[in-house]
């Protein structure tokens, strides 16, 4: 036994032999984050079978470890969320604080499901639920075909504190009827939330409608929302036509890319959300309709009402809950999760499961801007995924589409070729390759020259490079750069490298 598992087994007592067996895989921290047990389905789940695992931290065996394993051990508070490993492996996890006779916490005890199960638990799980049919019992649900294709809090990828703070939130609102405004740059995943929000909610096994309010054109949107009456205008159909409102009813409807709503309708639109009365074309009466309006827009719908183009009193009704979705640049913790995520979605989870990614393209990936947000990831990790071979399990630098490595590296390799007085289109003459070899030089100087702008204060150099202040202090501990020197002014140029 290690060292680090006598000082924990001594202040706490639980029976390991009744946990070894379970096919859910269970592991235990000690207050350190150190790894002290693991039974055989959670060394089978991490591709830890038959290697040295105990005494491993959990920041050296999950990319997740800071939003799971030490969010526990320093609130003391339960959490759940994916994991994932520095190898690629993936998994939901359930966290627990142990905590000793007076109350303190001494470590976390995780349960871990795989979502890539193998052939034999599948089939055991196909028999269990066909016997079960088979019996009619009381308890099986079965959701509407629609709910089931919806994505859920539990779904939306995203454990970074400001995806939990908008998940919680969201659960809450989602208890309401009231209207909710989902806020957001394009690519962020409004429509996501706003499909979490009906699964959440009461009205889940009614209709979910989406409108697209940019897409529609300006000629139909009122009889798309609203419908119409058989004859109402030529080339109306002879039986009328239910509007999306209509098609919502006891549901939820969606109008999405809300700020590009014309004038004429937006005030037809308040109407209906003061009384919940439609009218259809050619209707002379309107009829109550049960529904429960979600909203998004990627526009400044107060700079829109400041310039006439957005009725204030529409703004104000739909604004009652508002939800802002971060972008990717704003929950970098996020990306790996999200990155795994796409590929397990495009290859299945088997397949998927099977790929890994190297630590240099995820570190690529907290230093990009993202513009596209997670659509952008999305375009970036399939073509890179498509661009390796048949027999390729690792996606490398190599991979990556030529314009997202320009993008990544412009900024930052302009400064580091200003300081040498070389022309900026010197750059572009720089392979994926050459780039790749040179990449630990050209970082160190360029954080070298930023601490030396900033005089040492490292979360104006993290601005001044684009970077998370956490990514910042990880590449300053790699590469060996000593700030102390900097600030003095006898930092080397280059590191000193042994050989």
């Amino acid at each position: 036994m290690q060292p680090c598992q006598k000082d924990f087994f001594s202040q706490v007592s639980i029976n390991t032999d009744v946990l070894t067996p379970l096919h859910t895989g269970i592991a235990i921290f000690d207050k350190n984050a150190l790894l002290v047990f693991a039974n055989e389905a959670y060394l089978q789940m991490y591709n830890l079978t038959g290697k040295e695992y105990i005494g491993i931290s959990a920041k050296d065996l999950f990319v997740t470890a800071t939003q799971g394993i030490m969010e526990v051990l320093k609130t003391g508070e339960n959490n759940s969320c994916t994991s994932v490993t520095v190898d690629g492996f993936y998994g939901v996890t359930y966290r627990f604080p142990i905590r000793n006779e007076v109350g303190e916490i001494i470590g976390c005890i995780t349960e871990n499901i795989s979502v890539a199960l193998d052939k034999t638990r599948i089939n055991e799980i196909r028999r269990i639920i066909n016997e079960l049919e088979t019996q009619g019992s009381p308890f099986s649900v079965a959701p509407s075909a629609q709910t089931s294709s919806l994505a859920t809090f539990e779904t939306v990828v995203g454990e970074s504190a400001a995806m939990r703070l908008l998940k919680q939130k969201g659960s809450r609102f989602a208890h309401y009827d009231e209207s909710i405004l989902i806020l957001g740059e394009n690519g962020t995943g409004k429509d996501l939330i706003a499909q979490a929000i009906h699964s959440a909610s009461s009205r889940r096994s009614k209709n979910y409608i989406t409108v697209n309010c940019a897409a529609l054109p300006y000629d139909l949107i009122e009889s798309e929302l609203f419908g119409y009456e058989a004859g109402a205008f030529t080339g109306a159909s002879s039986s009328g036509k239910k509007g999306k409102f209509e098609l919502a009813e006891g549901g939820t409807i969606f109008l999405d890319e809300i700020g590009e709503l014309p004038l004429k309708l937006q005030a037809k639109l308040l109407r209906v959300l003061e009384n919940h009365e439609v009218q259809k074309l050619g209707s002379p009466n309107p009829h109550y309709v049960d529904f429960r309006l979600l909203s998004a827009t990627n526009r400044n719908l107060e700079q829109l009402v400041a310039e006439g183009r957005f009725r204030e009193d529409l703004f104000y009704r739909l604004n009652l809950f508002e939800l802002v979705v971060p972008p990717l640049r704003e929950r970098l913790a996020d990306i790996p999760l999200l990155a795994y995520s796409i590929i397990h979605g495009l290859l299945g989870p088997e397949k998927g499961h099977k790929i890994r990614i190297e630590k240099e393209v995820l570190s690529l990936f907290c230093m990009h801007h993202w513009r596209g947000n997670v659509r952008e990831l999305r375009n970036v990790v399939t073509y890179a995924l498509y661009s390796m071979g048949p027999m390729d399990t690792v996606l490398g630098t190599r991979h990556l589409p030529e314009r997202f490595f320009n993008n990544t590296e412009h900024e930052f390799l302009q400064m580091l070729y200003k300081e040498r007085e070389l022309p900026v289109q010197s750059i572009e003459r720089f392979s994926v390759e050459d780039l790749s070899s040179r990449r630990d030089d050209v970082e160190r100087e360029c954080i070298v020259k930023a601490l030396q702008t900033t005089h040492g204060n490292k979360l104006k150099a993290a601005k001044m490079l684009k970077i998370a202040r956490s990514n910042l202090y990880k590449k300053i501990i790699r590469l060996n750069i000593n700030v102390d020197d900097i600030t003095k002014g006898t930092v080397l140029a280059k590191p000193n490298r042994p050989g």
